[in-house]
Formats: structure tokens, sequence, C-alpha cells
């Protein structure tokens, strides 16, 4: 494992344990609350955090998967989450864990300098990227998105739907 791979993971690592630490506070009706109707439950983010997360990180290990059917399934799977109880949502988040480090755990200087060229069949903007890059996009995503649960924690405490 490359010093980058390793220290992607300490991030993600760390990033999970945010998102652990967010998630514990909160009783269990908060995991599907959503502040607004067009926001995401702490459900989805948590599930959808775990899936780009693993994708992104397999991309700038030398995986890169295709993106069209990681949007068709695992992404539109975890945008569809609810009803997930908060202890099976914290398992799934620490076993996570565990998996990033054997995803980077092959990682090579080959990989990080690599093009990582995902293709997305919906015309969206999809930017070409070295192995690094991706690493690096993969966990400044996590961390926008456990940002969203540390502030939906906030929200909850501060004032909890009736």
């Amino acid at each position: 494992m490359t010093p980058t791979h390793e220290g992607a993971l300490q991030i993600t690592r760390e990033s999970l344990q945010f998102l652990r630490s967010a998630i514990q506070d909160l009783p269990e009706a908060a995991m599907d609350w959503r502040p607004l109707p067009a926001a995401s439950s702490v459900s989805v983010l948590a599930v959808h955090c775990v899936s780009a997360t693993r994708f992104f990180l397999r991309a700038g290990s030398g995986d890169a998967g295709s993106l069209a059917a990681y949007r068709a399934g695992e992404r539109a799977e975890a945008f569809r989450t609810s009803g997930v109880r908060k202890e099976d949502l914290l398992r799934t988040i620490a076993a996570f864990g565990d998996e990033a480090a054997e995803i980077v755990a092959g990682g090579t200087d080959e990989h990080l300098f690599a093009r990582v060229e995902l293709i997305a069949e919906d015309n969206l903007p999809v930017p070409v990227r070295t192995g690094a890059g991706t690493l690096f996009a993969a966990i400044a995503h996590l961390r926008e998105h456990v940002g969203h649960v540390q502030l939906m924690h906030d929200l909850w405490l501060a004032e909890p739907p009736p």
C-alpha cells in the first residue's frame, strides 16, 4: 500500500468514526427523518457514504468499475434506503472501515498516476482524474456527507420533530 493510499484510508476511517458518533446520539426515529421534503435522511446519507466511498476507493486503487452501473445500482438503492435500524447502520459503517482497508491494500504507485476515466451514460460531466485524484475525491465526498449527517444531528437535537 502506498503512503497516499494509507492516508486515504486513515481519513476514511476518521470520517466513518465522525459519522458513527453523529448517529449514535440520535434516537431510532431520527434515522428516516428529513428536515425538508427534498432532503435525504440520515439512513440514506450513511448508506450512500459507504457505497460511494467503496466505489471511488476502488477506482483509485486500480479497479475502476462502471460509473453507469454504480449509479443505476448501488447509488440508486442507497437513495431508496428506509426503515434501517440505527444498530444496523452503525454495524454497516464499522464493517466498511475494514473493507476500505482491503480495497486500498493493493494500491500501487502505478494506480496513483494512472488516468481514471469513469464513463457515464447520462451525459453528466465526469472529470478524468488520476488515481490519486480519485482517492482525494472519495474522501472529500465522504467528508461532505458526514458533515450533512452532523448537521442533521444538530437540527434534530435542537428541535426534535413532534
